[in-house]
């Protein structure tokens, strides 16, 4: 018969656990590279990145800002974050991905640790994105033409057709 009182004593508060082996997976893919006697500071300084990334230094910064909190350390995004930060902006600037960030932290008040705010870098592209998506359909609702045909600002012949056909009918009932 096996004896089995002895199990489950480290186990008493399972989020702790889980908090300690999130941290614990955090730090080893930080270290990924280095050796257990080198410092475990990261690997770049405040105003560089990865090799291979795009620099988007400004919204580097930013993104540093928005989620430094009162007397907290500075801690900086890693090259890919940025970059995917900007790749789900689908063709906003720097700026306008900044402006952005202003206005989900000073308007929309979603700071980070909140409820609904960021806890890790990996939040941004989500939300980014969501943000310029729904900026374009609001801006496409306001402007059905524009989206029609935007090349030449005109309405594309099927549009044109299918509006001109109904006023043929209806101006073919009011006749003599």
């Amino acid at each position: 018969m096996n004896d089995r009182s002895g199990e489950g004593v480290n186990d008493r508060s399972p989020k702790e656990s889980q908090i300690k082996e999130s941290h614990l997976e955090e730090s080893q893919q930080s270290r990924l590279g280095l050796s257990g006697h080198e410092s475990q500071k990261p690997r770049f300084a405040a105003g560089t990145s990865a090799v291979g990334c795009k620099q988007y230094p400004q919204l580097r910064e930013a993104l540093a800002d928005y989620m430094q909190g009162e007397g907290e350390e500075r801690v900086y995004p890693r090259g890919r974050h940025v970059v995917d930060v900007m790749d789900a902006a689908e063709g906003a600037t720097e700026q306008q991905v900044i402006d952005c960030l202003r206005y989900l932290r000073d308007e929309r008040g979603l700071k980070p640790g909140g409820r609904s705010g960021p806890r890790h870098f990996s939040w941004f592209p989500t939300v980014v994105g969501d943000y310029f998506r729904q900026k374009r359909e609001r801006q496409a609702a306001a402007n059905p033409t524009a989206s029609s045909d935007s090349s030449s600002g005109r309405l594309s012949e099927t549009v044109f057709n299918s509006m001109t056909e109904a006023i043929e009918i209806n101006g073919s009932h009011g006749g003599a």
